[in-house]
């Protein structure tokens, strides 16, 4: 399948990997505004509140989480397929959030208004290589069916509700995390073939795993940059 890269990904990505070098990148959930200022999740919910920035300025939702005393063989699930990371991405902390964030919606500490979001990313160090993948929130929303699934948990309150209840956003998470997307299989399903394939040499699974990154692709369309992180360059895979 043709994924097709922007400008403003390849520099979105090169510029969070010198934020990670530069140790200028808190670990967990930040958010990048259009002037490429990145705040922590809770001091950009700060800033929203006093109404010292607009949700609108957001750009890029970003959820890092560093594995240094780990080369990327030991963890391949999180270096090949990071969006399918179902400890941590899988738990819908990024995905589900940075959309409701877009659509304006409010939890406390979690969910803030950021309704100019364009990307969700997610950024995995380890101690050989650094990986950025970045995505369209809107293209996973529609690929994933969350769009459908938040409607049909808010119902009419999709139009008037401004707070997300902590029932509502569980919902949501277990609803798409049922979701067999990726070649008839759930998040958490896909997640234990990939490990067994590239851990456990389990050879049989070659034919399903291509499937799974196949799907893998054609849901989240991701810009992926894997960087040295002796060298600080660009690297394949």
């Amino acid at each position: 399948m043709y994924v097709f890269i922007t400008m403003d990904q390849i520099q979105i990505a090169d510029y969070l990997a010198g934020k990670v070098f530069d140790r200028e990148l808190e670990f967990g959930y930040d958010v990048m505004l259009k002037n490429k200022q990145i705040y922590p999740l809770d001091d950009y919910g700060k800033l929203v509140e006093s109404y010292k920035i607009s949700p609108e300025d957001a750009y890029v939702y970003i959820e890092s989480i560093g594995y240094d005393v780990y080369g990327k063989y030991r963890l391949p699930v999180t270096y090949l397929f990071p969006l399918i990371d179902t400890y941590t991405t899988v738990e819908f902390g990024g995905i589900v959030s940075s959309y409701l964030s877009k659509l304006g919606f409010y939890y406390p500490n979690v969910v803030y208004p950021a309704t100019g979001l364009k990307y969700f990313s997610v950024v995995r160090l380890f101690s050989d290589k650094l990986v950025i993948e970045l995505t369209d929130i809107d293209t996973v929303a529609t690929n994933t069916g969350l769009r459908k699934i938040i409607v049909d948990v808010l119902d009419k309150g999709i139009l008037t509700q401004e707070e997300i209840s902590w029932d509502q956003k569980e919902e949501i998470n277990d609803k798409l995390y049922r979701q067999k997307l990726f070649a008839g299989n759930n998040w958490g399903k896909a997640y234990k073939i990939i490990e067994r394939y590239y851990i456990y040499h389990k050879t049989s699974l070659a034919k399903e795993v291509l499937a799974i990154t196949d799907a893998y692709n054609r849901i989240f369309q991701p810009y992926r940059a894997v960087y040295d992180t002796t060298t600080r360059q660009q690297v394949f895979m």
